[in-house]
């Protein structure tokens, strides 16, 4: 135990030290931010100002003032001039060749068959953001609606507003009687869970086979298990690289949570504004006075986070992390062991990546259809299990089937570990000869 110990803080002290290692501690929480963040603020967020012209031959939402001649909405609580946006009415046809040369950014097309279908072309000469197209988009839809009910089935627009009825359908439990169902905004925080264990599974599996082959390569191994035996170098090794992706995991999650905090102050007038315009635009079309739409986002991602059993998400994702990571990591090692140079790799890593992959799938499936059966087996079985089960958990899984899961997981790592450690004690001294599934067979069938 002594010596796993000793080679378990070679590994990591060698890891941590480097400045790539460093570099990408600090440098990883900033481009994830700053990538998230981004996205985030160019999608919402547009301060350019836009003007334009609505081209409506028919008169559909539009009237032509008798005393100044002048083009207007029919509706004065509608297409109403701000800061970023102003509306212009013609009744003019306008080729494309006259609104390369006018003074408008964006041009809507109406024609006579618009008040049936609701087809409209949107012309533009620089693309808006979203926040500014949903805005335009939501001004027509509700004064189409109102010329529809008034012109066509001659019905008072406002008691047809009061008439108006749309469907919201609550997802409730019935072992949880009392409160809402959020089945599928859970699951994706557990895909989120999903990934980061798929990604440094990955990661740090494939540094562990690197490390066997360099070391290997170099005959620097030749000296080492003259001390120690194969398969505590192997653990020593496998569990010491584990240790250096926990440690850089956690610096993420802290550094990530310090800079997206500033981030996020910094960005959440434009995000929230957008946000807010975008939702506030949905009500006006469901018939619903707007309301501070910034005040009630906060208040249903409060109420979300709080219906989040955190603890258990957080200690089962370090369940499933480590546990996942000893398997794969025990199996990269073995395929490190098994072969001379990286490209040899090749024939072993695709039944090692197929597992990985399918989990991958599986857990973003389950996200649309969180009861999917896919889903029980791929949560079971030991190659997907770390993966697809914090899905599972993330939308309510039983006690008893994730008990069921964490045991065959454990059981599958010691079978593993077993597997590995017999191939890895014949490998690690075989040079100049191909290993193929037919001589690692041979490896597991030794006797010692």
């Amino acid at each position: 135990m002594h010596k796993i110990i000793l080679i378990i803080k070679r590994e990591y002290l060698t890891r941590v030290r480097k400045k790539s290692f460093l570099v990408m501690t600090f440098l990883g929480p900033l481009l994830f931010v700053g990538l998230t963040f981004g996205a985030m603020y160019l999608t919402m967020s547009d301060h350019n100002e836009y003007d334009v012209l609505i081209s409506d031959p028919a008169g559909i939402i539009s009237f032509r003032d008798q005393a100044s001649g002048k083009i207007f909405s029919r509706y004065p609580e509608r297409f109403k001039d701000g800061n970023q946006i102003r509306y212009f009415f013609t009744r003019e046809v306008l080729e494309p060749d006259s609104f390369k040369t006018s003074p408008y950014n964006l041009l809507l097309e109406l024609d006579d068959q618009t008040i049936n279908d609701g087809n409209c072309n949107f012309f533009f000469k620089k693309l808006p953001g979203e926040m500014v197209t949903e805005n335009i988009r939501a001004e027509v839809e509700e004064s189409l609606e109102r010329t529809r009910v008034t012109d066509k089935l001659a019905l008072d627009y406002s008691l047809y507003k009061r008439a108006k009825l749309n469907v919201n359908l609550k997802e409730i439990n019935i072992e949880k009687l009392g409160q809402e169902d959020k089945t599928q905004a859970k699951a994706m925080v557990g895909f989120a869970f999903a990934v980061l264990i798929y990604m440094f599974i990955f990661l740090y599996g494939v540094q562990v086979m690197r490390g066997v082959i360099e070391e290997k390569t170099n005959r620097i191994i030749e000296v080492i298990i003259s001390s120690v035996k194969p398969f505590q170098l192997m653990m020593g090794k496998v569990i010491g690289i584990g240790m250096v992706g926990l440690t850089q995991f956690l610096m993420w999650v802290i550094l990530s949570l310090v800079v997206g905090g500033f981030a996020f102050q910094f960005l959440q007038s434009d995000v929230t504004s957008g946000a807010a315009v975008i939702q506030n635009a949905q009500l006006a079309q469901q018939g619903v006075d707007t309301v501070d739409a910034a005040d009630l986002s906060k208040n249903e991602i409060f109420s979300f986070i709080l219906s989040i059993n955190w603890p258990l998400m957080i200690g089962l994702f370090i369940f499933y992390f480590i546990g996942g990571y000893l398997l794969y990591g025990s199996i990269f090692a073995a395929i490190g062991a098994a072969v001379d140079n990286e490209t040899d790799t090749q024939q072993f890593m695709l039944p090692v990546t197929i597992p990985l992959g399918l989990s991958y799938i599986v857990s973003a499936v389950l996200i649309s259809n969180p009861e999917s059966p896919v889903g029980l087996f791929f949560s079971i079985f030991p190659l997907t299990s770390p993966i697809t089960m914090m899905v599972k958990v993330a939308i309510g899984a039983q006690w008893w089937f994730v008990l069921l899961s964490m045991l065959v997981l454990i059981a599958a790592f010691l079978f593993f570990i077993w597997m590995a450690g017999k191939i890895y004690r014949v490998g690690i001294l075989m040079y100049g000869k191909k290993a193929s599934f037919k001589e690692l067979w041979k490896w597991l069938r030794y006797k010692y």
